[in-house]
């Protein structure tokens, strides 16, 4: 009987990293102007011009590209761990199960600094997944992009019921968020994330998408899609220019659904198809810079910070649960951003430093450790001669 071990380093292709640091990316900055808009919520004076730029700027660039991203990401995850451990005689459902709620209770943990968590998501959604593991990578293809494509016409009609949000909810949070206090802080992020985010916008329309990005990230590792486009530029440059021609047509179509007044959305919303082309584009745009052998110094410092996404993502929301949502600075968005990128330039140096010593990122290792049930090496052994 094979003893269940982790993927071994020499196993990972440097592309999903280097895609799991560009999502973190995406991820800090997004968060960052959510806790801006959290600490200006009450701010009767109108927003100026430049942070009206740069909040539509990274909306449209970055606004639910990364979870997205990385719930693909997830599920390529998913299906190489299981196949990792499959065929050893050890029961790989059961061990599934227990590392998805390790996660859950990591990202409970994390829920003490941010309410927005999405460990809470990727743990449940990944105990679905075990539901499509047994089928083929087509049909994971197909039910998955069918997800993606149906879920809109749900939203639409949730939408016109006036059943996707829960003002109540809402204002509880911002009740004890405003309250300023330590303990208040963290139940303002329990009330988001156990309560305001039990609307029907998020647990039901947010989860489908969320499902329907993880089933296509299954499929990816299954056909081996990272290997096969490698040897196939031609085929990624078609993706290239498809995404980009729907991220175009459908931003567009947004831009005139606003100003004309359009009822397109009551029956097809357009605001996730938007935001998942646009992902595709950049994701896709990514990889093929990556396989052309270009800028090599930016994907070597993406990669290393998505050898330790776990780690850094709980890190990103500590910092700002410290300085930016306890302390409530008075901050134009521009210094939000800056916070961010620092934050994220000094996690690509941390990392760099972290894994010339250590096998994992700390959380990885405790979350290998608790799911395997046995202790891994953590500092790297030093090889002598």
């Amino acid at each position: 009987m094979t003893e269940k071990t982790p993927i071994a380093h020499n196993q990972r292709m440097p592309i999903i990293d280097i895609l799991r640091g560009w999502a973190l990316f995406s991820v800090i900055i997004i968060n960052y102007i959510t806790i801006y808009n959290w600490n200006n919520h009450s701010q009767k004076n109108e927003t100026d011009n430049f942070s009206k730029i740069l909040e539509n700027t990274s909306e449209i660039i970055l606004g639910s590209k990364g979870w997205s991203l990385l719930a693909i990401l997830f599920g390529y995850g998913f299906s190489i761990l299981l196949k990792n451990i499959s065929g050893n005689g050890q029961p790989k459902y059961l061990f599934f199960i227990k590392k998805m709620l390790w996660l859950l209770l990591i990202g409970i943990f994390n829920t003490i600094f941010f309410g927005g968590d999405i460990l809470h998501d990727y743990a449940l959604l990944g105990l679905i997944l075990l539901l499509f593991y047994k089928l083929s990578y087509q049909s994971l293809f197909i039910i998955g992009v069918s997800i993606l494509l149906l879920t809109p016409f749900l939203q639409s009609f949730l939408g016109n019921q006036h059943l996707l949000f829960l003002p109540k909810e809402r204002d509880n949070f911002y009740q004890l968020y405003d309250n300023n206090s330590f303990i208040d802080h963290i139940k303002a992020n329990f009330s988001m994330r156990y309560r305001w985010m039990l609307r029907l916008s998020y647990s039901i329309v947010f989860h489908l998408i969320q499902l329907g990005c993880l089933l296509i990230g299954v499929a990816l590792h299954r056909s081996n899609f990272f290997l096969l486009i490698q040897n196939n530029l031609k085929l990624l440059k078609r993706i290239l220019i498809i995404s980009l021609v729907l991220s175009i047509t459908l931003f567009l179509m947004q831009l005139f659904i606003g100003k004309f007044q359009w009822k397109f959305n009551n029956y097809y919303n357009l605001f996730y198809p938007e935001k998942l082309c646009i992902m595709a584009f950049t994701s896709s745009f990514i990889v093929w810079l990556y396989f052309t052998g270009k800028a090599k110094e930016l994907f070597s410092a993406l990669q290393i910070v998505g050898k330790m996404t776990l780690s850094n993502y709980l890190l990103q929301n500590i910092i700002s649960f410290i300085l930016l949502i306890y302390l409530k600075p008075h901050w134009d968005l521009y210094w939000y951003l800056i916070i961010a990128c620092v934050v994220y330039i000094i996690q690509i140096l941390i990392s760099k430093w972290w894994l010339r010593k250590y096998n994992y990122g700390i959380l990885e290792w405790l979350w290998r450790c608790l799911s395997y049930g046995q202790i891994f090496q953590l500092k790297k052994v030093k090889v002598t001669s």
